[in-house]
């Protein structure tokens, strides 16, 4: 047996490097961002730990205090690129056994992902509308923001509905999750996808700017 995983490793250092190291800076990533975890989560940092939770980069979490809250399940990977932010009072829910890799979530209200949730890369999911449609408020705050007048550009109060994922959802890459909606379980979010306000049944396929069910599983 030993042998066995002696010469694989062998096999794969030769053939395979870039993998090997690739697969090793990961393991280094998840335990170094352990060890470090309680100098950037104490008790009052808004975040709350399942068991066995795995993530690579500690400041992929912020949960603005003091009322915003970030839970996350048991067993749940989140790589290095995640950014999972709260503010306000906005709460995000994760479940157990989820995979997230390069993706943004911010939440201002709810923002709810069921258990074996899986993320491909460049996935915005927001429940709230960060800028006014109507241009003249909207050249108001931008001016305030590049004024450095922050009280005039937190003026705007950021209209936002609670999202909803179920479980075993699959996010297809560079897709994009609005404010209002309700995923139901077993559905896949294809690649691209731009998902507006509304309720989506069990097991859709969900395509296309607006995303439409395409498919039903």
């Amino acid at each position: 047996m030993e042998q066995g995983l002696i010469h694989k490793a062998f096999w794969l250092l030769r053939h395979r490097p870039n993998q090997v190291f690739r697969r090793g800076r990961e393991k280094l990533l998840f335990e170094w961002s352990r060890l470090l975890r309680p100098l950037f989560f104490g008790p009052s940092s808004g975040v709350e730990w399942g068991k066995n939770v795995r993530l690579q980069n500690n400041f992929s979490l912020s949960a603005e205090r003091p009322d915003a809250r970030i839970r996350l399940g048991d067993r749940t990977i989140i790589y290095e690129k995640a950014q999972i932010e709260a503010y306000g009072r906005g709460e995000i829910q994760i479940g157990n056994s989820c995979i997230l890799g390069d993706l943004r979530i911010y939440a201002r209200q709810r923002i709810l992902l069921g258990d074996r949730v899986l993320t491909s890369w460049n996935v915005l999911i927001q429940d709230f509308d960060s800028h006014p449609i109507n241009p003249e408020e909207r050249a108001v705050q931008v001016e305030s923001i590049c004024q450095g007048s922050p009280q005039r550009s937190l003026a705007w109060n950021f209209p936002s509905a609670p999202i909803e994922i179920g479980d075993d959802v699959w996010i297809g890459a560079g897709s994009t999750v609005l404010k209002g909606v309700r995923v139901g379980p077993g559905s896949i979010i294809a690649a691209g996808a731009v998902v507006p306000r509304g309720d989506y049944p069990p097991r859709s396929v969900l395509a296309g700017n607006p995303a439409r069910v395409v498919k039903t599983l």
